[in-house]
């Protein structure tokens, strides 16, 4: 059982959990090398990171997903403010 943050209800017992990502930020991943006796930091990658992340039961994504199409979805109190 969890409470879906899109409906406010608390689901049944056995219901499958959804997490819908709400907010990213770019992370860059880097290294320290040794190079000449100096340490130098090099970037070794690139990604995204979650920020925040919101359960949703079934009903829940077939609402948000609803909403996302009708532009609707920055009145979700969980959706941060820009």
């Amino acid at each position: 059982m969890f409470k879906c943050q899109i409906l406010g209800k608390t689901t049944r017992p056995g219901e499958k959990m959804n997490r819908i990502v709400i907010q990213t930020r770019e992370k860059v991943y880097t290294e320290w090398f040794r190079e000449e006796g100096e340490w130098i930091e090099l970037e070794v990658g690139r990604g995204f990171e979650i920020v925040k992340e919101i359960q949703a039961s079934d009903e829940g994504v077939r609402v948000y997903n609803q909403m996302v199409k009708d532009g609707t979805v920055h009145l979700l109190k969980a959706f941060p403010a820009k």
